[in-house]
């Protein structure tokens, strides 16, 4: 998000303390733990490259000596826990990070509406780095609850925005899963002024093999397009079951269509992953590329570049843009502000005003921090599309911000 005046001065004055924060004078105090309640062992993309985001973040700020509080330095540590895509497992893991006084979360998202309340009771701050859903965030029921991601409801409606002038009839797809459900409820609310756009409604099992039904379901409604708001494997099932009957419909997605595993199950199919069209947040920002080019470069330094594991028709190797990492180490270094400005560990619901009140330089070198009316971190119009060719994305050219932004590398 973009904020001027004197919060802005703010979040400056504090990177200057949290880059000199080494100082002879402070004593040191320990550690202080941040939990990552992600997705390893069944999207292990997803949470590796959530943890790895805020793992440098916290890496660069103890490297710059810690977090300053009051009269001492803090050192970060980051924590995995698995949530193994189950909401039961995802709150499990908040009861434990409140068991070890952990000072934040950084969450997925599942299962937060179950665990909010856990984690409120102790003061403990979620940041949400994935889902975007509806109900989520709710700065007066759940005020220890901030996301930096994209929004469901922004990316709706600027789906719609782009896919209603072209006239097109389009099919809206769903799986159903919890992320499915949240997409299907966005877009209904996106598209309610356009009824005429919508040729079907069609949810999507996760348990089935084979999506050709439903495919075929939207194709006999007379749809001219597919969206699809669907987890990674159901988008590459909608693909197969379209292109592999001829139907070269054009495919629109939420931002799961960036996920390496539609690639990868498409790896003997790669001109069927051609025209795939996904909306996401943006990795660069009106500064231009410089700030993204240096988290990036960071990023790979210390992890290395992302393998998709499948390569362009030139044999290149494709890498995959750290977008969610940015999210997570975005969420960390406005945390490690939050907890200079209030001056404690010890009194959580300080930290809590003091995440409504910092900004930090992000990622890709907006301001980052959360509007204290909704605790939101990224604005909604920062939404932009990107198109797949030759398994690589880059943004459209016929959405005015898109196509302003650059071709992020992707590779090797």
């Amino acid at each position: 998000m973009r904020r001027t005046g004197t919060l802005a001065a703010l979040g400056a004055v504090l990177l200057l303390a949290l880059s000199g924060c080494g100082g002879d004078d402070k004593r040191e105090g320990g550690e202080l733990t941040v939990v990552v309640n992600a997705p390893f062992s069944r999207s292990s993309a997803l949470g590796e490259t959530i943890a790895h985001g805020a793992e440098l973040a916290a890496a660069q700020v103890n490297a710059r000596g810690g977090v300053v509080v009051g009269d001492a330095t803090y050192r970060l540590r980051v924590r995995r826990l698995d949530n193994r895509f189950s909401t039961r497992q995802a709150v499990e893991n908040v009861r434990r990070a409140v068991a070890d006084d952990a000072v934040a979360v950084v969450d997925e998202g599942r299962g937060v509406n179950a665990s909010w309340e856990i984690a409120n009771r102790s003061d403990l701050p979620i940041g949400i780095t994935h889902d975007g859903g509806a109900g989520l965030v709710d700065v007066d029921a759940r005020p220890n609850v901030f996301r930096i991601a994209p929004r469901d409801r922004g990316i709706a409606f600027r789906l719609a925005e782009y896919l209603v002038p072209k006239g097109l009839r389009v099919a809206l797809l769903h799986d159903d899963s919890g992320y499915g459900r949240q997409g299907e409820s966005a877009l209904a609310e996106a598209f309610e002024r356009n009824p005429e756009a919508i040729a079907a409604r069609i949810a999507l099992p996760s348990s089935a093999g084979d999506l050709a039904p439903q495919v075929l379901q939207a194709r006999r409604a007379g749809a001219t397009a597919l969206l699809v708001w669907a987890e990674a494997p159901a988008i590459a099932k909608v693909l197969f079951a379209a292109r592999s009957s001829g139907w070269n419909v054009p495919v629109y997605t939420s931002p799961t269509g960036a996920d390496p595993l539609v690639r990868q199950q498409l790896a003997d199919h790669p001109r069927w992953v051609d025209g795939l069209t996904f909306a996401s947040g943006r990795m660069t920002a009106e500064v231009g590329p410089g700030p993204w080019q240096a988290f990036q470069a960071a990023y790979e330094q210390a992890w290395g570049p992302q393998r998709v594991g499948v390569s362009t028709a030139a044999g290149r190797p494709v890498t995959q843009p750290p977008e969610f990492a940015m999210y997570a180490y975005d969420f960390v270094n406005v945390l490690a502000a939050a907890l200079t400005a209030a001056g404690t560990v010890d009194d959580r619901s300080k930290v809590l005003d003091a995440l409504e009140q910092v900004t930090v330089q992000g990622a890709n070198g907006d301001e980052r921090g959360f509007n204290e009316r909704s605790h939101e971190g990224v604005v909604d119009d920062d939404v932009y599309f990107a198109r797949f060719r030759d398994m690589t994305f880059r943004p459209v050219k016929d959405d005015p911000l898109s196509s302003t932004l650059p071709v992020i590398p992707q590779e090797l």
